[in-house]
């Protein structure tokens, strides 16, 4: 077995993860765009760009997203001309890239070129990793998630050599995380801090750390008003210890708890490699003649970042459950997310490097047969989460209306055409609901006319339907792409008369109507041609 590794490239590690990590941003370049629990929120904000994102959500200092969440897809737009879902979807590969090329640079001097390796493949193929890209759709999470161990990179290099380089990176990914979203890059900061001050033990580091994270703060002064109600109820979200561990990731239908159904399963790889991590470690214990690379005669450094990965790690899966709940309460955290969950995300990084540190403690897990098994392992682990619905849909630069309290449905398209023979309207509404629906609500379409004695208008004809007769509001899947036609029978030719016509959600038992773009309205306003 020697002789045969002794006969492969010296950096195979790198270049496995290089090919290996194609499974991971592979799905983002298929045509079209993903059913994701965000639709297509993230395409029209990279089109219309702000310092907050504030097309389908609402601005938010701490849980909103922020305008360096488009940095990477802006260019592609507007300088190479592509499409507002191709420069987005290509950011989230990038993500991928960079997560696993990160978490290779921050683990290889510790763990060397096959475990570094194999803590960048199990990193991108993290079902949370996985599950934030192609069922959420969250850009900002996503590239929290790729700036994350390419800040811990920098400070480790910079710790070790004093490379002014390294830390120039790390400060410019933590602030980058700053403007992406301000809650997750909070709590990375706090990570970040708690790591070089712990790990590896550089005040001048931590200083660094600290000051970035004040610098980042200051930044956002301009913003700081910027507050909205929570987008969904925060106590709610969170999470059964039998959801870290499940099996299935559909997204459950439109109803009132379908995080239930989200996949927030750790995923086997993970799990196994950090229980046989800690068998390792206990059986290190108990042999006094062991003779591996851990203290009295190994890497001090090792120990304490896999100590510290360890209670990160047990601390996020705690906050996530809902025993947490009063630390919330008592510490206002929620204000930070949107769901307590997020947490999980933070266990990446070093639930890879418990994962990279195997092959370090047993060096015979990281001969070719072994090291082969481990990264076949992780694919298999990561392959029901690599299977996302498509929509063969390109949305427009912006949406024609946002309706409902919490932005409940994504009015894409509403095309109104006008007909003389016989005398009628038409109206094509493709919409997309990206909160579940609680109630089925009617549609109503209506023609008016201005009144030539009193000068008001005037409704002339009135059509009042449920939206898709074989498909109830309250069935309707978040993310998907639904169409219809309506047509309204009218008593006059449309092209003798200036129309103007409404259309929007109304509660058939009240006739309470749905608000329109927060609230400016409770009616989509269109004008015949």
């Amino acid at each position: 077995m020697n002789a045969i590794d002794n006969r492969l490239p010296r950096r195979l590690g790198l270049w496995t993860l290089l090919l290996l990590g194609i499974f991971a941003w592979a799905p983002t370049t298929y045509p079209g765009y993903w059913q994701a629990l965000e639709g297509f929120v993230p395409v029209l904000n990279a089109a219309n760009p702000g310092p907050l994102a504030d097309i389908a959500t609402a601005p938010d200092l701490w849980r909103g997203t922020g305008g360096a969440a488009f940095f990477i897809a802006r260019p592609l737009i507007v300088f190479l001309g592509l499409a507002p879902v191709t420069g987005v979807r290509l950011t989230f590969a990038l993500a991928f890239v960079l997560a696993s090329l990160g978490t290779y640079v921050w683990l290889y001097p510790r763990l060397g070129d096959r475990g570094a390796a194999l803590a960048g493949l199990l990193y991108a193929l993290f079902p949370p990793f996985l599950a934030t890209v192609y069922v959420r759709g969250s850009l900002s999470d996503a590239l929290i998630l790729a700036l994350l161990p390419v800040a811990l990179a920098g400070f480790t290099i910079y710790a070790q050599t004093r490379f002014p380089g390294a830390a120039g990176v790390a400060v410019i990914a933590t602030l980058w995380m700053w403007r992406t979203q301000a809650g997750l890059a909070l709590l990375a900061t706090l990570i970040l801090l708690a790591y070089v001050l712990w790990v590896e033990r550089d005040r001048l580091g931590g200083l660094v750390v600290l000051v970035t994270g004040v610098a980042g703060l200051l930044a956002l002064l301009p913003f700081w008003s910027l507050r909205a109600p929570p987008p969904v109820p925060f106590q709610e979200h969170f999470l059964h210890p039998f959801q870290l561990l499940g099996s299935g990731w559909q997204v459950a239908p439109s109803q009132p708890g379908w995080q239930d159904g989200y996949p927030f399963q750790l995923g086997f790889p993970a799990i196994a490699f950090a229980l046989v991590l800690a068998w390792l470690l206990w059986q290190n214990g108990r042999d006094p003649d062991w003779s591996g690379p851990l203290p009295p005669g190994g890497d001090p450094a090792l120990v304490r970042l896999l100590g510290f990965g360890g209670a990160l790690v047990a601390l996020c899966v705690l906050l996530s459950l809902g025993i947490s709940e009063p630390i919330w309460r008592l510490t206002r955290g929620e204000r930070l997310l949107t769901y307590p969950w997020q947490l999980l995300l933070f266990t990446a990084p070093f639930l890879a490097a418990m994962a990279g540190s195997l092959p370090r403690i047993r060096p015979r897990l990281g001969c070719t047969g072994y090291w082969s098994g481990l990264l076949l392992l992780v694919l298999l682990g990561s392959y029901p989460y690599l299977a996302p619905d498509f929509i063969p849909y390109q949305p427009p630069a912006r949406p024609a209306a946002i309706l409902g309290p919490r932005d409940d449905i994504l009015v894409l398209e509403a095309n109104l055409t006008e007909r003389s023979q016989p005398p009628q309207a038409e109206l094509e509404v493709i919409w997309q609901p990206l909160r579940p629906i609680g109630f089925d609500y009617n549609v109503f379409f209506q023609a008016l006319q201005k009144d030539p004695q009193s000068d008001q208008l005037q409704v002339v004809a009135q059509l009042d339907i449920q939206p898709l007769p074989d498909r109830p509001a309250t069935t309707w899947r978040v993310g998907e792409v639904l169409t219809a036609t309506y047509t309204l029978a009218l008593p006059v030719d449309p092209a003798q008369a200036d129309l103007r016509y409404y259309f929007g959600y109304y509660d058939w038992r009240d006739g309470s109507r749905l608000p329109v773009n927060g609230g400016a309205d409770d009616k989509v306003v269109l004008y015949g041609r």
